[in-house]
């Protein structure tokens, strides 16, 4: 069972606060999703000892940033003080699975962005998981077993520069085609935009347009946005698991 609790204090401030309580309101009733909040200036020296070692755990396991420079934004500071600006811990069956805000891949997820994402989830659980899928991840994964997008696809490079841009990886195929692929984890409208601008590719590196298929690996889609890459000539790649056993 997935649980939040909101930990504040005297100098969090109220405006965020109280959107984060409306938010997690909204999250219970859509998702039966409970909360707890919480004022850190009323914990025990253990539980706050308690809360730092959770969220560093969590760090260590989901290589997401929590420390903050100084008096930052992020939930726990250099010297290990917990900082002021609200955190949110979400928990299953009782242990931590996450907190937010947090930053993965120099990109910040806080507590009402989040939230947000929760609330236009259908699946609150697969959600959670995504989060701590990173592009880094998904690039890694695609880079060593190339297979797993198309049998005999050859790795070529990541971080392939275009003009204007940059293709996230290129691989070879038997046929000698060139598939551009731009990751993401949940691919949006404009993912099928910057996919489309790859063609440059043609020009800065002499490959014939007709060698040339353009992609997207991504962990979750929408149905509407893959009818619209099936117009638009994209192929679609989801990462997923199958039960073996």
């Amino acid at each position: 069972m997935l649980e939040y609790k909101l930990y504040i204090s005297a100098e969090s401030d109220r405006k965020n606060t109280g959107e984060y309580t409306a938010l997690l309101e909204s999250v219970k009733k859509k998702h039966r999703v409970n909360y707890e909040i919480v004022n850190i200036e009323e914990l025990a020296d253990e539980d706050r000892e308690e809360l730092i070692e959770s969220i560093r755990v969590i760090s260590r396991k989901s290589g997401i940033g929590v420390v903050s420079k100084g008096s930052g934004a992020l939930p726990i500071s250099r010297n290990k003080r917990i900082g002021k600006q609200g955190i949110l811990l979400l928990t299953e069956d009782g242990r931590p699975r996450s907190v937010y805000p947090h930053e993965v891949n120099k990109k910040r997820i806080d507590i009402a962005s989040h939230l947000e994402n929760m609330l236009r989830a259908d699946d609150v659980s697969i959600l959670a998981e995504q989060e701590h899928i990173s592009e880094q991840d998904i690039s890694h994964i695609i880079s060593t077993f190339p297979e797993l997008i198309e049998e005999s696809l050859t790795f070529v490079d990541t971080e392939v520069e275009i003009g204007g841009g940059r293709i996230d990886a290129v691989f070879k195929s038997k046929h000698d085609e060139h598939l551009l692929i731009e990751i993401e984890i949940e691919a949006r409208d404009n993912a099928i935009g910057q996919v489309q601008r790859f063609i440059t590719y043609s020009e800065r590196y002499g490959i014939p347009r007709n060698r040339i298929r353009l992609g997207i690996v991504c962990a979750k889609i929408s149905e509407s946005r893959l009818n619209a890459c099936r117009g638009a000539g994209v192929e679609v790649y989801t990462l997923s698991l199958e039960k073996k056993a």
